[in-house]
C-alpha cells in the first residue's frame, strides 16, 4: 500500500472496521495520527496498535454528536501539531437497518442517525477548518467523508435503511458545502463510498475486506486534484451519481 502525503491525520470511529483499518494503514506513513472513538477503553485492537506505534498514534475519546468533545479534539491537535493534513470522518451508525422502513421509522432513531452520520461530520470539518487550512499550506489537505452508495438519491428505490440512507444523502450535501467553503484554501473535501465491505454492518458475505477497501480509498486520496473537490467517489475512484 502506498502512503498518503499527509503528515498529521485524524480518524473517527477508529475502534473497529474501516476506521481501525484506516489507522492501521496510515500508522507507518504519518508523523501524528489521532485515532478517536466513543469508548477507547473497550477498543482493544486500537489500543494494541497505538502501543506498537507510541510516537505516532494517540487514542482519544470522541463522540461526534458532542460539540464539547469535538472542541477537545481540536485543542489536542492544535497543541500537538498545529495543523491537520487529513481528516477521515468515518464514525457512523446504521440505525434500524433493514427493519427501518416506511411505516416503522421512529423519530428518535432517525434523529440520532442524522446527528451521528451527517451533523457530526459537518461539525467536525467546520471545527477543524483552520487546522486543515494550516495543513494545506505545505501540500494541500483532504477531508474524506465516508458515505455510502445508499445515499445516492438517484439510485434509491425504497426498501429498508430509511434513516441511514437519509443520513448519507445529507452527508453528501454537507460534503458539497464543505468543499465549496474550503476549495480556495487547497483543502479537498470528498464523499467516499467504501464499497460493500466485510464489517459488522456489511456482513460476512460482503465482497471486500477492510484492507482492500481502505487501500483503494487511500489510493484515490493520493491522486485527488482540486477539480475533485466536492465529488462523490467510490473506493476504486468511480464517480457516483448524487
Amino acid at each position: 500500500m502506498s502512503s498518503v502525503s499527509a503528515s498529521h491525520a485524524l480518524v473517527t470511529g477508529a475502534n473497529r472496521g474501516l476506521g481501525l483499518e484506516w489507522v492501521r494503514q496510515l500508522a507507518d506513513s504519518v508523523e501524528f495520527l489521532l485515532a478517536t472513538c466513543r469508548r477507547p477503553g473497550a477498543a482493544e485492537e486500537l489500543n494494541r496498535l497505538a502501543t506498537s506505534h507510541p510516537d505516532t498514534i494517540e487514542v482519544l475519546s470522541l463522540d461526534v454528536t458532542e460539540p464539547s468533545a469535538i472542541e477537545s479534539a481540536v485543542e489536542r491537535v492544535q497543541h500537538q501539531t498545529g495543523a491537520l493534513d487529513l481528516l477521515v470522518n468515518n464514525g457512523g451508525i446504521s440505525g434500524g437497518g433493514t427493519g427501518d422502513r416506511f411505516g416503522t421509522v421512529e423519530a428518535e432513531t432517525m434523529t440520532q442517525v442524522l446527528r451521528t452520520n451527517a451533523v457530526g461530520p459537518h461539525l467536525m470539518t467546520q471545527a477543524f477548518a483552520d487546522l486543515l487550512r494550516a495543513g494545506a499550506q505545505a501540500d494541500g489537505a483532504t477531508v474524506v467523508n465516508i458515505t455510502s452508495q445508499l445515499g445516492s438519491i438517484s439510485r434509491t428505490s425504497g426498501g429498508g435503511w430509511h434513516s441511514y440512507k437519509a443520513s448519507k444523502a445529507a452527508l453528501n450535501m454537507c460534503t458539497r458545502l464543505q468543499a465549496a467553503e474550503l476549495k480556495d484554501d487547497d483543502v479537498k473535501v470528498v464523499a467516499m463510498h467504501p464499497g460493500w465491505v466485510r464489517t459488522d454492518m456489511g456482513g460476512s458475505n460482503a465482497r471486500l475486506s477492510t484492507e482492500e477497501s481502505v487501500s483503494g480509498m487511500i489510493e484515490v486520496v493520493k491522486n485527488l486534484t482540486r477539480e475533485d473537490a466536492g465529488c462523490f467517489l467510490a473506493y476504486d475512484g468511480e464517480e457516483l451519481p448524487w
